[in-house]
């Protein structure tokens, strides 16, 4: 073999031809990895996903007097607020929903006002020690309701509900402000 070079160019010779004959076999080949991009785990839907309508303008219009009525009622709340929010009390996305930090464990206001429809629901939810403290406050829209709760320190949430949901949107709005003692 050292005519020919020797070992080392006999078995680069064998690597080149194995070469030669495994190349072409290889790019013929199919491999998973190459299909593309996966599909999501939660798959396609075909339908559309689900959106809110507009509002009319003459209906966004009764809107903005309703929230400057609404604020005029809330005003009312005497202190800081701990916890202040309003939104639509109409149409299919009504409410809202808000969460804040009571400091100090007492008594404490709630002014709670809805200007455009004639009756709405606002939940408090706190934790406590026990489990959950739920208080309900009816509001009578023809007028503002302020009531005293004892809240513990720690996180309060508070939701507007109605009793009919969906509808067509009419500008109705409702809010509150929890303030300290």
């Amino acid at each position: 073999m050292s005519i020919l070079g020797g070992m080392t160019t006999a078995r680069w010779t064998a690597a080149l031809a194995a070469c030669l004959v495994l190349g072409p076999a290889l790019t013929g080949c199919a491999y998973e990895d190459d299909a593309g991009p996966r599909p999501s785990a939660a798959g396609s839907s075909g339908r559309p996903g689900f959106t809110v309508p507009a509002k009319d303008p003459d209906v966004l219009s009764v809107e903005t007097r309703n929230y400057a009525e609404l604020e005029r009622r809330l005003a009312i709340a005497p202190g800081e607020a701990l916890l202040a929010d309003s939104g639509p009390a109409d149409g299919p996305g009504v409410g809202f929903q808000k969460s804040g930090t009571v400091k100090t464990a007492g008594p404490h206001s709630v002014t709670a006002a809805c200007v455009g429809l004639p009756h709405a629901q606002i939940y408090l939810t706190q934790n406590i020690s026990g489990g959950n403290q739920y208080t309900v406050l009816e509001i009578d829209c023809s007028e503002t309701r302020t009531q005293v709760v004892e809240l513990a320190a720690g996180p309060v949430g508070a939701q507007l509900t109605r009793v009919h949901l969906g509808g067509a949107w009419t500008g109705a709005v409702a809010g509150l402000r929890i303030t300290a003692e």
